[in-house]
């Protein structure tokens, strides 16, 4: 009876979720509708085309990246579905897990949808490298390929970090490695000094790491590796933040319309959330796992300051697209200001009243 009320209970509030998600996107779509009718397009929609075709363009110019979405969201789903079975735990602890976690089952699937969604986005930024440059290149994209080459690894050496729960094993390891030729790719073209800068920036992650590790696998050189993961992205955020803000500055407001810039802003602060609230709501500090230095610390701050990172990134390219039609518009205005009394010259003396005054100027010169 206890379990019958429980699962009622769950499904009440489920309910209820799903009732305040759907009042919430119906009061902001009309509000966007309402207040947002003189913005630029990312498809380049006139005003006077309807919501239903503007969404047309964009699914048809966003369809891998909805595709990929869909594809990664159904497997996540499919996966979480056929796996319901109780663990190697007592029933006591699956009892907790499944209260704490009722739908993802464990929050291991926050880090392996998190690995999911990289590799989605690498793969626009790969397939789309030549609609521009990216904020995921060069120096961002050979930092992070040294945290990916760093986890796999760390999985070749031990098991101690292998996620668990629906979407564990080795999906989670397949996404890394195949995040490593992907990134490699995308940092094609970097100059040798930057590259000479990020090996001595990996190097001072390795010696961070060494000095502050967990004790899991009960190896030196796996905890450490496990943290300079960690290290190594939250530099990578920064040199995305960084090739971000360059990119924003370089470019007209015409240009910030890529799909996979478009797509990178709007993917990685989401997949960094998910890593964010792993390490301060599932991850607690427990003293007995501490190896060495500040693990859980650099962990958990690192988490957030990566989601900062991201989202800064994003706000800030929005902020940037959004003003760019109206610098155009003032530029515009500015030049025909200039342009106006010449104009008006020129229309004057093609009066019909000025004819005879233009042609005795036209027979003096």
């Amino acid at each position: 009876m206890e379990a019958i009320a429980a699962t009622s209970g769950l499904s009440g509030n489920l309910i209820e979720y799903v009732i305040g998600f759907v009042v919430a996107v119906a009061v902001l779509r009309v509000e966007v509708l309402r207040r947002a009718a003189g913005l630029p397009r990312l498809d380049g929609a006139c005003a006077s085309e309807g919501f239903a075709t503007r969404c047309k363009k964009l699914l048809c110019r966003y369809a891998p990246e909805a595709i990929g979405l869909v594809a990664c969201l159904a497997l996540a789903a499919y996966l979480r579905v056929q796996n319901t079975a109780q663990g190697a735990v007592d029933e006591k602890t699956w009892a907790e897990i499944m209260r704490q976690w009722p739908i993802l089952l464990t929050a291991d699937t926050l880090l392996a949808l998190q690995a999911m969604l990289r590799v989605l986005v690498l793969v626009s930024s790969a397939l789309r490298v030549g609609d521009g440059p990216s904020p995921l290149s060069h120096e961002a994209a050979a930092i992070s390929c040294g945290a990916a080459i760093g986890r796999a690894v760390l999985w070749a050496r031990c098991n101690a970090y292998m996620l668990d729960g629906p979407l564990g094993g080795n999906l989670p390891v397949a996404c890394e490695l195949l995040t490593v030729p992907l990134l490699i790719f995308l940092s094609r073209g970097i100059s040798r000094r930057a590259l000479a800068a990020t090996v001595f920036t990996l190097i001072a992650a390795a010696r961070i790491a060494q000095r502050n590790r967990l004790a899991l696998a009960n190896d030196n050189v796996s905890d450490s590796l496990f943290i300079f993961a960690h290290i190594v992205e939250l530099l990578a955020a920064f040199a995305y933040l960084s090739r971000a803000l360059l990119l924003d500055c370089g470019r007209s407001g015409k240009d910030r319309g890529g799909v996979a810039l478009w797509f990178a802003h709007i993917v990685m602060p989401v997949q960094q959330c998910l890593s964010a609230y792993y390490f301060v709501q599932a991850f607690d500090k427990v003293p007995e796992l501490v190896g060495a230095g500040h693990p859980f610390e650099i962990l958990q701050m690192g988490g957030i300051v990566q989601l900062g990172a991201f989202a800064a990134a994003a706000v800030l390219h929005v902020a940037e697209y959004l003003e760019s039609p109206a610098e155009a518009v003032a530029d515009r205005a500015h030049a025909d200001a200039r342009l106006m009394p010449r104009e008006r010259l020129q229309t004057s003396m093609a009066s019909p009243r000025n004819l005879p005054v233009a042609a005795a100027r036209a027979m003096t010169m």
